[in-house]
Formats: C-alpha cells, sequence, structure tokens
C-alpha cells in the first residue's frame, strides 16, 4: 500500500498530469491548447525581459550622448565633464539679469512665477551643458527690499574635490534676489 501511496504522490506532484482515458477527445484537445499558450506567454515575457534588459545594461551614454557598449565596469571616479563654476556663474549672471531687470516693484504672486522661471531656465540651460555625473540643483529667492536684514545658510555635506556651487545676488531699489545653483557629485 505505502509503494502504490508513493507512486500516486510521484504522478500527481510532478508537473505533468497523466492521461486520463475517461476524459473525450476535445477535452484532450483543449488541454493541449491551453498549455502551448502557456509556454508561448512565458517564452514571449522571457523574451521581453530579455530586450528590455540589454538595452538598459549593455548600452551607456557618455558625455557626447553616444551610446557605448558596457562590457565591464570601467571603476572611473571622474566625469567626462566636470561641473564648470565659472561658465555656471556667467550663466546665472545672465539669466537674472535678463529677467530681474525690468521688476519695479515687488508683488509675491509674480515673484513666486518669476522664482519659478528663473530654476526652469537655469535648469535646461545647464541640462544642455551636459555635466555627467552631477546632480544639478538650483534655489532662487526673491524678497521686498523694506531696509531689513536678510541672513541665508546653507548646510550639505560636501565633498570637496568634486562638489561646487555657483552663487549670484541681484538688487534694485525695490526686490533683493539670490540664486545658488550646485553641482553634486555622484557616482
Amino acid at each position: 500500500m505505502n509503494q502504490q501511496h508513493s507512486k500516486n504522490a510521484e504522478v500527481h506532484g510532478s508537473r505533468f498530469r497523466p492521461s486520463n482515458p475517461n476524459l473525450p477527445k476535445i477535452d484532450k484537445l483543449r488541454q493541449v491548447q491551453f498549455n502551448e499558450i502557456q509556454d508561448k506567454k512565458r517564452l514571449s515575457m522571457r523574451f521581453s525581459a530579455l530586450l528590455n534588459s540589454a538595452s538598459r545594461v549593455f548600452y551607456h551614454k557618455r558625455g557626447d550622448r553616444l551610446k557605448v557598449p558596457r562590457y565591464q565596469n570601467t571603476y572611473r571616479l571622474s566625469s567626462f565633464n566636470p561641473f564648470d563654476v565659472e561658465v555656471v556663474d556667467k550663466l546665472v549672471m545672465e539669466t537674472m539679469e535678463s529677467k530681474l531687470s525690468p521688476v519695479t516693484a515687488y508683488h509675491p504672486n509674480h515673484m513666486a512665477k518669476l522664482c519659478l522661471e528663473i530654476g526652469s531656465d537655469l535648469q535646461n540651460a545647464l541640462c544642455k551643458k551636459d555635466y555627467d555625473r552631477y546632480k544639478l540643483v538650483t534655489q532662487v529667492t526673491i524678497v521686498q527690499r523694506l531696509d531689513q536684514s536678510v541672513h541665508t545658510a546653507f548646510q550639505s555635506l560636501w565633498d570637496v574635490e568634486r562638489d561646487n556651487y555657483s552663487y549670484y545676488v541681484f538688487e534694485n531699489n525695490h526686490i533683493y534676489a539670490w540664486c545658488c545653483v550646485f553641482g553634486l557629485y555622484y557616482e
């Protein structure tokens, strides 16, 4: 009895069920078709996963936006195009001067929109510079000038060799504005 029970367990525990002679031919045909469909789905899922992973795993973009095949780890710690403070300083100064020079009065809603506009313009211009391996953070603040003092500070963990920032202050009789662009290196 134990041997018979173990044979049944082996047959029922396997992936394929034994054919039942009592099933009509149509049910057998449906079962075969169902198994074929399942196998095709599994194969297509594996193939699509392989194609999707191949596009992400085997290629990376270089500094000049060319797709280069990646064979091994490069162990490269420097970027192709490092963060250039002088270029960013000039870009920030030109953007701030062009956007804020026509301002003649402080309006809170208008200044909030202007901050967003300056920040997005700077982000777009910096993305065109293609500083690879750098996270670019832009912070723009505009306050009304009413003979008060303003103190600001930034705090961050900093890699002295690779991280840097650009800072520009614009002021006229009505507003006091500053912009800071951080270039934070990441691997």
